[in-house]
């Protein structure tokens, strides 16, 4: 049996939090949870969880929060922050999910998977009748975000929105709107915006 070699993000997941496009993305949160009605008997899932970026402020709102991601270790970082009531999953997400969800999450994960489509139907499968989207990313960008776009295993330089929100309807998402959340700044000089996605499900 072969262990699988560290990613970008094992190796990166114990200062990921002190990162400055971290601490940037820290502002997302507040944003996020000001679009998305969540009630105390409610279980989200996080996708792309990483560290908690979203975990974390949700867990204190809600009943349950999976989160979900590759990384060992990213997901080791968040178990030491010690919420109770989040349960960390490190698997695809295409393996099949352990339950049904109230909302479905994600900040800056969406561009890590090739099958966008795919993706999308599986987070419409995971949800309860009437269950919520939330999802931030990049806006359709030249490449230039990431600069090493293999090992940093980006599969699309951001998305147009107009291309997403089609493959969120073919996935039965409705009432699909989009809005800025946020504006990073990069160390190369330039700004990338990057967009909040909700919907829900019929």
């Amino acid at each position: 049996m072969t262990t699988p070699a560290p990613t970008h993000f094992d190796t990166a997941a114990r200062d990921w939090d002190q990162r400055p496009m971290s601490q940037q993305l820290a502002a997302v949160p507040e944003r996020l949870l000001a679009q998305l009605p969540l009630q105390a008997s409610d279980h989200v899932l996080d996708f792309g969880a990483g560290t908690g970026l979203l975990s974390v402020p949700i867990a204190p709102k809600v009943a349950q929060v999976t989160a979900l991601d590759m990384s060992a270790a990213m997901l080791q970082v968040l178990n030491e922050k010690g919420f109770a009531n989040i349960t960390t999953l490190q698997q695809d997400i295409f393996a099949g999910l352990p339950g049904r969800y109230h909302a479905v999450v994600s900040c800056m994960a969406l561009h890590h998977v090739a099958d966008t489509a795919a993706l999308l139907r599986a987070f419409a499968a995971a949800l309860h009748p009437g269950g919520r989207i939330a999802l931030v990313d990049l806006y359709q960008e030249d490449g230039s975000f990431h600069g090493d776009n293999d090992a940093k295993g980006v599969q699309h330089f951001g998305f147009a929105t107009e291309a997403l929100q089609a493959l969120a309807e073919q996935a039965g998402l409705t009432d699909i709107a989009f809005s800025d959340i946020l504006r990073l700044q990069h160390r190369n000089g330039r700004a990338y915006p990057l967009f909040l996605m909700t919907g829900r499900k019929a």
